[in-house]
């Protein structure tokens, strides 16, 4: 048993280290893309590989996607003619990209100076394709928690454009916060939770205030802790 973990996590390595590669990247088509990432999400939640591994993959992997192509296996066009935006936060619909897909794809839709608003996740991983439009994102490292705070580290700060995109997980770049600054922005969001079943539950969200956050002497930021529906009132 030691001996095949032992090889798949080689394996493993090895893939993920040929991926990181741009030229290596750019050279695979959509569905080869899909099917790669299909794979990563499988290793992460057999713990053959590690969330991070997961981040890294997955983000080499949307380096040079062609975003047409991916928009017409999605469905695009129809999914977004599903979605109104709403004058709160966001619209969003799970869809199909494979057969028995081990992640969960979701097209977000928002409107301008719509958010997907700040918050942080426990126990998933996810990446976040901006397919149209554009937004301002904000990631944090989550350093610790309070019973009323976050305590944070800013890591992004940056425009999203197509093609553009980004990840969190329990161990990086776990919270964020984007708004969409054009008329309307769509992302593809996919996600793998329930990483630890003892937890008992599959995944937990929680809602922060970064505007309220005070500044420690080390740089990181003690963020208030917020409820959804003051969390939607204040950014979405």
């Amino acid at each position: 048993m030691n001996s095949r973990r032992e090889l798949i996590l080689s394996m493993a390595s090895l893939w993920l280290a040929r991926v990181a590669s741009a030229a290596e990247a750019v050279r695979l088509p959509v569905r080869d893309r899909l099917r790669k990432l299909d794979e990563l999400s499988g290793a992460l939640a057999h713990r053959e590989i590690g969330q991070v591994d997961w981040q890294n993959g997955v983000e080499a992997l949307a380096r040079g996607i062609d975003l047409a192509e991916l928009c017409r296996l999605a469905d695009f066009e129809r999914v977004a003619a599903r979605l109104p935006l709403l004058p709160k936060g966001t619209n969003a619909e799970v869809i199909q990209l494979l057969p028995g897909q081990r992640f969960t794809p979701k097209i977000f839709a928002m409107g301008k100076g719509r958010a997907i608003i700040p918050h942080g996740h426990v126990n998933m991983v996810s990446h976040h394709l901006v397919l149209q439009g554009e937004l301002h994102g904000w990631h944090w490292e989550r350093v610790r928690d309070e019973p009323e705070n976050l305590i944070l580290r800013p890591t992004i700060d940056r425009t999203f454009k197509p093609g553009d995109s980004s990840s969190i997980s329990d161990q990086r770049d776990n919270v964020h916060w984007f708004v969409a600054t054009s008329d309307r922005a769509y992302t593809l969001d996919c996600i793998v939770d329930n990483l630890d079943p003892s937890r008992g539950y599959r995944f937990h969200i929680d809602f922060v205030d970064p505007d309220r956050a005070r500044k420690q002497p080390d740089g990181t930021l003690r963020a208030p802790r917020l409820e959804l529906d003051e969390a939607l009132k204040r950014y979405g």
